[in-house]
């Protein structure tokens, strides 16, 4: 069955019956559900958990970083592998996914509660990814704190960490640099080029926040915002506020693959996750999508720029080249897990 027939199927039932429904559709697809990701199992492994109790079918996860997880699609669709049924990562990798054909058009009524900017023909935003700076206090007072990203990528030579494969966040502040400090892309790009000479990379944004709060560095350029609130939480000497303005946010979505054996299965888990899972992903320090949560959809507390992953996409080889360049200007070794 295709996501439109269901759809016809269920049409008029209220959440719960719709729910139901799906459950045995589920069910007679042999209740089993293969989900790809690049959520971390710390936050993806919870809200399995709850789908699984609730509904009784079984996830099978598949967990790799987004580049891992894009290629993987690409490979299986190429050697005509039918292997998952739902996708979950980043938004440029959706964005190049759903270019490649591998997502089936998709209209849920769970979409009714996301933030209006997340919700595509193929594709629907699952929570959102906040890029902060980040300081350890043991190693930075907070009348040291940088007040700018420029203070960020300029004060803080051999005390900064930078991520290794942070293009979007890259690419996205070159153009603020452009249009709101004045700079000429190549004077912006040669600032990121500076810090990175003057600092280290690492490879993964888990890692970076890690060694940061172990003061391993000083400073993190772009930490995701949820794990600094964990670790903070946990009493790490971590801290991002005064907030460095604008924050960068970029979407992670959620999709139904085109070539799903579990149609049913993949619809009702994306559903579960644009509903039931957005209080959770608060709990996870998780940005939602949805607008029915309080704190949910874009950051408002402050500025921030969102990531705009078709025309990051659409100039990938441009951006990856020069993000290739910075990391390249390090003088030491990528730091790997």
């Amino acid at each position: 069955k295709k996501i439109e027939d269901i759809n016809s199927e269920l049409e008029g039932l209220s959440p719960d019956e719709r729910r139901k429904e799906l459950i045995a559709m589920a069910e007679e697809e042999g209740g089993l559900v293969e989900v790809y990701g690049s959520t971390n199992l710390d936050e993806m492994g919870p809200i399995i958990d709850e789908f699984e109790d609730a509904t009784g079918l079984t996830v099978n996860y598949y967990r790799a970083n987004s580049e891992d997880v894009l290629q993987r699609l690409v490979e299986e669709a190429r050697a005509g592998y039918r292997g998952v049924d739902v996708v979950n990562t980043n938004g440029p990798e959706m964005t190049i996914i759903d270019r490649e054909g591998l997502f089936a058009p998709i209209e849920t009524p769970a979409a009714d509660d996301i933030t209006p900017e997340g919700i595509n023909d193929t594709w629907i935003w699952m929570y959102i990814n906040t890029f902060t700076p980040a300081w350890n206090t043991d190693e930075i007072s907070q009348s040291e704190a940088p007040k700018t990203w420029q203070d960020v990528l300029t004060k803080f030579k051999g005390r900064l960490a930078m991520e290794a494969a942070d293009i979007d966040w890259f690419a996205t502040l070159v153009k603020y640099f452009e249009e709101e400090e004045g700079m000429s892309e190549e004077e912006a790009v040669d600032l990121f080029k500076g810090a990175a000479a003057q600092g280290v990379v690492v490879d993964g944004h888990t890692l970076m926040t890690e060694l940061l709060a172990a003061g391993e560095f000083g400073i993190a350029a772009s930490p995701y915002l949820h794990r600094v609130l964990q670790l903070k939480g946990d009493g790490a000497p971590i801290e991002w506020e005064p907030a460095i303005e604008p924050l960068v946010a970029r979407p992670n979505g959620i999709a139904v693959h085109s070539a799903a054996k579990n149609v049913a299965s993949g619809l009702l888990f994306s559903e579960y996750v644009l509903t039931d899972a957005q209080d959770m992903l608060i709990e996870l320090d998780r940005q939602p999508a949805s607008i029915a949560v309080e704190g949910g959809g874009l950051p408002s507390a402050y500025a921030n720029i969102l990531v705009d992953v078709e025309a990051v996409v659409d100039e990938f080889d441009k951006w990856s080249g020069l993000y290739d360049e910075v990391v390249r200007s390090s003088a030491q070794d990528v730091i790997e897990d």
